[in-house]
C-alpha cells in the first residue's frame, strides 16, 4: 500500500497520512472466491445480492435505513437548496442520497489487520478532476433532462470530484474549447465546491465545445490539473 504525507488542511501547522491505493478488486473476483468456497452457484450469488440491492432502494423509498448486520447498513440524507422557506417539499425540489456505514467489529478486525500490512513512503498524488456530469439550468430553475447540453446566458451545472479551483488563478477554472478559435476561461461562477461547480454559459456561445476543469493539486504549489467532459457540451 501507498502512503504519502501531506499537510493537514483542519490542523494547520501538522501533517496527516494519505493511503493511495490504486487497487481495486472485482465483482467478478468475489463470485469466483465465493463459488469455490461452497456448493452455491455462481447464478446463486447474483440472484441473491440482486435482491438485496432491490430491497435496499425499496426500502429508501420508504424512508427506512436497512441494518444487514455484519454488512454494514445504510444511511439516508437529503439535499435540496431553496430560495426562502418552502410551504411543501416536491420530489423534483430534493434529492435522497444514500450513504454505507460499516459495523464496528469489522473496522476493529480491519484495523488490526493493517498492523501486518506493507507501506511503502510517496510523494503525494496529484488529483485530477473529474466531471461526470454537465446539466443545464432552465429558467423555471430545473434541471434539464437532456446531458451536455446548454442554453447561451443560462446557468450550467457541472458535478463530479476533485472540481475546486482558485477563482484567484489566472490559469484554474472552467474551459469552453472549440476548433479553431481561443478557448473560453469562465471568469466567475455562482458556487465551486469539490463536487459541484455552477457558472453562467456565455450569452454568444453557439455550437459544441469541449469542457475543461483545471485546478492545481496540492493546491497553490502542485501541478496544474485538468479533467474533461467525456462528451461534447452542445446547444439545447
Amino acid at each position: 500500500m501507498k502512503v504519502a504525507i501531506e499537510p493537514n488542511p483542519v490542523k494547520p501547522g501538522t501533517y496527516r497520512v494519505v493511503l493511495h491505493t490504486g487497487a481495486r478488486t472485482t465483482f467478478e473476483s468475489f463470485l469466483a472466491h465465493a463459488e469455490g468456497r461452497s456448493t452455491v452457484t455462481r447464478a446463486d450469488i447474483v440472484a441473491v445480492l440482486a435482491e438485496v440491492v432491490e430491497w435496499v432502494e425499496f426500502q429508501a423509498t420508504q424512508g427506512r435505513e436497512v441494518d444487514l448486520g455484519p454488512m454494514g447498513r445504510s444511511r439516508l440524507g437529503m439535499k435540496g437548496q431553496f430560495e426562502e422557506r418552502p410551504k411543501e417539499i416536491e420530489d423534483k425540489d430534493v434529492r435522497l442520497t444514500i450513504g454505507w456505514v460499516l459495523p464496528r467489529a469489522l473496522k476493529e478486525d480491519v484495523a488490526k489487520a493493517g498492523v501486518k500490512l506493507v507501506r511503502h513512503r510517496v510523494s503525494s498524488l496529484p488529483k485530477a478532476p473529474d466531471i461526470t456530469e454537465a446539466r443545464a439550468v432552465l429558467a423555471n430553475t430545473q434541471p434539464a433532462p437532456e446531458l451536455s447540453r446548454y442554453v447561451p446566458g443560462m446557468p450550467l451545472c457541472l458535478t463530479g470530484e476533485r472540481l475546486d479551483y482558485d477563482l484567484a488563478q489566472p490559469d484554474e477554472g472552467v474551459y469552453l474549447i472549440a476548433p479553431g478559435v481561443p478557448e473560453i476561461r469562465i471568469t466567475t461562477a455562482g458556487r465551486v465546491t469539490p463536487t459541484e461547480i455552477l457558472f453562467t454559459m456565455p450569452p454568444d456561445a453557439t455550437g459544441a465545445y469541449t469542457l475543461q476543469v483545471r485546478r492545481r493539486h496540492p493546491k497553490q504549489t502542485g501541478p496544474l490539473m485538468s479533467g474533461k467532459l467525456n462528451t461534447p457540451l452542445l446547444p439545447l
